[in-house]
């Protein structure tokens, strides 16, 4: 169900602070004065900041549902390749849950534990479309016990963590072309002709979109 839009105002506006100052350093204070209202105007609709957090937490979920849903229809090559752009564009608007993770996972426990969840089912997730892959002979099969669970940990920590990354080096811009390049690189020693093949039509049709 969708806020009423003075409520989703106030989330807007923690996000944004969040992102820019830290779950840490954000007081209601500052929630208040970014949308223009007083305190106890801010507090008629969310009492205190832990209500705030966890409905930006609530919103957060039904996005990641919806990418999820997206690719779960169809977990091959092209789709992962084409839902990448959702998934950073995801990870730059809810930045802090990365930035601020030590401190979400000490603070909220019930948060903490979604967060954990969400991970194992992100792992989880890439490591059935490299299942699939070589089910439809793109992907040779493992050459060592437990290859591809190592290699859906790495991709899974380079789609998860690599704003994260760019935001502490400070480079303004992230390039979602860099980070499809690096998944591929990891994956293009196990390709087999086949999924060289596709992956020559999936670069093609980057180049024309």
């Amino acid at each position: 169900m969708a806020l009423k839009p003075t409520k989703q105002r106030i989330i807007d506006a923690a996000i944004t602070l969040y992102n820019t100052q830290g779950v840490s350093n954000t007081t209601l204070k500052h929630i208040a004065e970014s949308v223009g209202m007083s305190i106890g105007n801010l507090a008629y609709h969310y009492p205190n900041h832990d209500y705030i957090i966890e409905e930006v937490y609530r919103q957060l979920e039904i996005d990641r549902l919806q990418v999820f849903k997206d690719m779960m229809e169809a977990p091959t090559f092209e789709n992962i390749n084409v839902q990448l752009d959702s998934l950073i564009d995801l990870a730059q608007k809810y930045l802090f849950i990365q930035l601020d993770g030590p401190y979400i996972m000490r603070n909220y426990p019930v948060l903490a534990e979604l967060q954990r969840q969400f991970y194992e089912n992100s792992m989880n997730f890439v490591k059935m479309a490299i299942n699939m892959a070589v089910e439809l002979g793109n992907i040779v099969q493992e050459q060592l016990p437990e290859q591809y669970q190592r290699l859906s940990h790495v991709i899974w920590m380079l789609v998860t963590f690599w704003c994260v990354q760019h935001a502490l080096r400070e480079h303004k811009k992230v390039d979602v072309e860099e980070v499809r390049q690096c998944i591929w690189s990891l994956i293009m020693p196990i390709l087999t002709p086949k999924g060289k093949h596709l992956f020559n039509k999936i670069s093609e049709a980057n180049k024309l979109s």
